[in-house]
């Protein structure tokens, strides 16, 4: 049978432009009505232009455009050869494209994708590389071929080629198919009008939906409903958002599905579609996920899509886990959850109800046209980054596949669920790691069930359990209290530490010389050597840790010993020039440590930071933070598996590390710990002759 050959240059330029979005933005909308001769297409054009849903469409038979496109109308076209015929059915739909692009109109038209005679091997595509161009949807009457048999049969008034049943439904699996794959190829989206629906009820429904998504933006309709489900008595402070399919538990619904209404005709040889899909040009762009709504729309009735959605939750048994965490969630006023999917919302939505959370718990998602949305996982990154900068929340995400890295990334915090080797993402490893080597992503995995293999190694992917007490604080703690109250708090893995002695009375006593304006010079360096050699002793110790080595005793044996875990292996930066007397005084107490000055960020050099384990960032003030995050930023692209990064400073200022800032956003990203004599509210930044580092070196009068 013939199929359309299409040049590969503008196959490829065109899907490179669909996962992009331009294609739908270029285009007017424009949704061509194939099916064989007798399908009713004609019929179906006449009903639809009295239907006052769809006053901004326009009409047409392709017929009817290719008779005012050629002199001497249908007749003259008949007596052309198909190279002439071929232009001149590509003039008409460029024509019509660009009639409806001024006029601002959309159009449904009637069309013909092949025209095959029963005695011929082949049939003849009729169909050109314009009408793909042009059309932004393809819907196909999937009439049973008997019915067709029977219509052509009783209609006098045309004249058509004899055919048999049997090859008019070889006619029409050949078209569905090929249309099928084209439009994929061309970012055109394809649907089938079932048989056992009506076909006008179907394909009205089916146009309105196209216009407006044409619209609509699909963004802001996702966030409007999140919002929606945030809502409650008490603000929010803290937002889980999670992923459903092999997240939730470790069942993919989609697949269930398609399982499910196939399965049985086809075995186990039978193949996803989805999976055909995605893999197609479309990607997992958004026209790729609308496809799949389609193909969802296509399969069952809305009664028939939901009752099979209620038998699939109630086979999918949520990790007792997640079960555990949404209660406790459940029990906090100002958590809250979300669960964002690009699968299938009613079968999660029910296992949610029947998991007793649907009354608090809502799913985002798409599957049927009455969804409305469509997430991506584009959508996902833009609705945490949404919830965290515009609403000013704070984000835990959870996700288990390559979709959901670009949500992990936007978070401030992140869980990765690694499941059962069999059943998970085989191209998350390979994600995860370039997400972790190049774009500096810190997350944390979760084994669900327990018994799972871990996902890359524990260092580069820490593990952790959802029921370890120090998580749960993490997620129920209101986010007004932005510090912790002690060093023993710092050390649990990624998690944000912010450890301070500024209501101690040894703060008070090491802060008065460095806050006395007569000090300044050797004596100001002095004080300062002394803070920082408080500061590692009393908090670098706790966060970094302590190591037991061997040391001679005075009687002559062996004892144990004690000195920073990773001492030798340790690097000391001196933000210069505040930065250097601190810097002396941490080296004086981790003497075995390298220390190394640092104008800039590029003075740090591979050397510094190549076997280390520890590197220690020094400042003497920290005020908006943007130096030490350019450092922060340096270190970490240097090297990716420090054991410890840890910021030190005599003063910070409160507002460089509440939530919501950069400073703090890049802290909890990398795992970097902050370590100060104390923290200010006030806003106060030294210059010239009040610049800590003119006063630690006499230079004031240079100022």
């Amino acid at each position: 049978m013939a199929t359309l050959t299409l040049p590969h240059a503008s196959s490829s330029s065109l899907a490179a432009e669909v996962k992009s979005g331009r294609v739908r933005e270029q285009k007017p909308l424009v949704i061509g009505l194939y099916g064989l001769p007798g399908s009713g297409k004609s019929t179906l054009i006449n009903q639809m232009k009295f239907e006052h849903e769809l006053k901004n469409f326009d009409f047409y038979e392709g017929s009817e455009l290719i008779s005012t496109t050629v002199p001497g109308g249908l007749t003259a076209f008949a007596r052309l050869d198909e190279k002439e015929k071929r232009s001149v059915r590509e003039r008409a739909i460029a024509s019509l494209a660009e009639d409806c692009l001024a006029r601002k109109r959309a159009a449904l038209v009637a069309g013909h994708y092949m025209f095959w005679p029963e005695e011929d091997l082949k049939g003849n595509v009729v169909a050109t590389t314009s009408d793909f161009h042009v059309y932004t949807h393809i819907i196909y009457l999937d009439i049973p071929a008997p019915a067709i048999l029977e219509r052509r049969q009783g209609d006098v008034n045309r004249h058509r080629l004899t055919a048999s049943a049997a090859h008019l439904h070889q006619w029409q699996r050949a078209e569905i198919y090929q249309l099928r794959d084209l439009c994929r190829q061309h970012g055109v989206l394809f649907s089938v009008v079932p048989q056992h629906t009506d076909p006008f009820a179907f394909i009205l429904k089916l146009a309105r939906h196209f216009e407006q998504t044409n619209a609509r933006c699909n963004l802001g309709l996702v966030l409007n409903k999140v919002k929606a489900a945030l809502i409650s008595q008490e603000r929010a402070e803290t937002v889980l958002v999670v992923d459903a399919d092999k997240t939730l538990a470790g069942e993919d619904g989609g697949y269930m599905f398609w399982q499910a209404l196939n399965g049985s005709s086809h075995g186990v040889s039978y193949s996803c579609p989805l999976t055909s899909l995605f893999s197609s040009p479309l990607g997992y762009s958004e026209a790729a996920f609308r496809q799949a709504t389609l193909l969802y729309e296509e399969s069952a009735s809305e009664k028939e899509f939901e009752a099979l959605c209620d038998k699939l939750a109630s086979s999918i048994t949520m990790h007792p886990e997640f079960i555990a965490l949404f209660q406790l969630v459940c029990g906090h006023k100002h958590l809250r959850v979300v669960v964002l999917t690009c699968g299938i919302r009613c079968i999660w939505q029910m296992v949610l109800d029947k998991a007793g959370f649907g009354h608090m718990i809502k799913v985002i998602g798409g599957g049927r046209i009455a969804d409305e949305v469509v997430v991506t996982s584009k959508i996902k990154a833009e609705v945490v980054s949404s919830l965290r900068e515009q609403t000013g929340l704070y984000v835990w995400a959870f996700g288990d596949s390559p979709l959901d890295l670009p949500m992990l990334e936007a978070a401030n915090r992140s869980i990765v669920v690694s499941g059962d080797v069999q059943n998970r993402s085989r191209s998350m490893d390979d994600a995860l790691r370039d997400a972790i080597d190049t774009r500096g992503l810190c997350s944390l995995q979760v084994l669900l069930p327990p018994h799972a293999t871990p996902r890359l190694d524990t260092r580069k992917l820490p593990l952790i359990e959802l029921s370890d007490p120090n998580f749960v604080a993490a997620i129920v703690r209101r986010r007004n209290s932005e510090t912790l109250a002690s060093a023993t708090k710092a050390a649990w893995t990624c998690d944000w530490a912010m450890v301070h002695a500024t209501h101690t009375s040894a703060a008070k006593l090491l802060m008065s010389p460095t806050r006395d304006a007569s000090v300044a010079g050797p004596r100001l360096r002095k004080a300062h050597e002394e803070v920082g050699k408080f500061l590692a002793l009393q908090f670098l110790s706790e966060v970094v840790g302590i190591e037991e080595f061997n040391v001679p005793h005075v009687q002559g044996h062996q004892i144990a010993g004690f000195r920073l875990a990773n001492e030798s292996q340790t690097t000391i930066v001196a933000l210069m020039r505040g930065g250097e007397p601190m810097a002396f005084g941490i080296n004086e107490a981790f003497p075995r440590a390298m220390l190394v000055h640092a104008y800039c960020p590029e003075d740090i050099k591979l050397h510094h930071v190549g076997n280390q384990k520890n590197v220690i960032l020094v400042d003497s003030v920290v005020n908006s933070g943007k130096s030490i995050m350019n450092f922060i930023h340096h270190v970490t692209l240097l090297k990716k598996d420090l054991t410890n990064i840890v910021a030190v400073a005599g003063v910070v200022q409160e507002e460089a590390v509440a939530d919501g800032h950069a400073l703090r956003a890049m802290m909890e990203q990398h795992r970097v710990k902050m370590v100060a004599l104390r923290v200010s509210s006030n806003k106060f930044t030294g210059t010239k002759t009040t610049d800590t580092g003119n006063r630690l070196f006499n230079t004031t009068h240079l100022a």
